[in-house]
């Protein structure tokens, strides 16, 4: 079966990074030069770009372009969780939203992220949709470095990475990350839609700058 032009594309700029052809904080070519290189209408290149900026690989800024990004997703959670045809077949029927933000305080969190206990820490929730249904029950925290104002101006955004890159100018160096089974707890369960105690697999990634 002929894969999508789209995906083409983003195989073959991600198969370039990865052997690094476009260096960490290079830009790429342009969207018309893309156009160009491989006979494609701005669609397919734009789709590409987008998923390449979803899995973080790339980082976008608005008139400038787009740069390779720091930190490499290890993909182990996507491939555990059976998400990865999804994820990378049809991730423009993903979609996410933030349902709750507020401040709160965490010795624990705290302590992965290097600040002291009583720190005031941005904490979101959010869920991430495939069809419009519940697949994902995020929960991150974040360092008061960061304005809480960005995440309340854009509830909807995919990439953490990306809306940090542009709205606080801040790079993401390092990922840490570990994979447990779970059962869902009555929150997740009403967030996710499934029954209470249904078996989960939850992921924690520490990043840092």
């Amino acid at each position: 079966m002929t894969k999508p032009l789209y995906v083409i594309i983003y195989e073959s700029i991600k198969n370039n990074i990865l052997q690094n052809e476009y260096p960490i904080g290079s830009m790429l070519p342009s969207e018309a030069e893309l156009e160009k290189q491989f006979s494609a209408s701005k669609t397919p290149v734009r789709q590409a770009l987008k998923q390449l900026e979803n899995d973080n690989y790339i980082y976008r800024r608005q008139g400038k372009g787009s740069f390779v990004a720091n930190y490499r997703p290890k993909e182990k959670w996507i491939q555990m969780t059976g998400f990865k045809m999804q994820y990378n077949d049809d991730w423009e029927r993903i979609t996410a939203k933030t349902i709750e933000i507020n401040t709160i305080q965490s010795k624990d969190v705290s302590g992965y992220l290097q600040l002291h206990e009583d720190t005031k820490l941005i904490h979101l929730k959010r869920i991430r949709y495939l069809d419009g249904k519940p697949i994902f029950y995020m929960e991150h925290y974040i360092s008061p470095i960061v304005s809480k104002e960005i995440f309340i101006d854009d509830e909807t955004f995919t990439s953490i990475q990306q809306l940090l890159s542009e709205k606080a100018h801040l790079e993401l160096l390092v990922a840490e990350e570990t994979i447990e089974a779970v059962n869902a707890d009555l929150e997740v369960a009403n967030h996710l839609d499934i029954p209470q105690f249904t078996a989960l697999l939850k992921g924690n990634r520490v990043i840092s700058r």
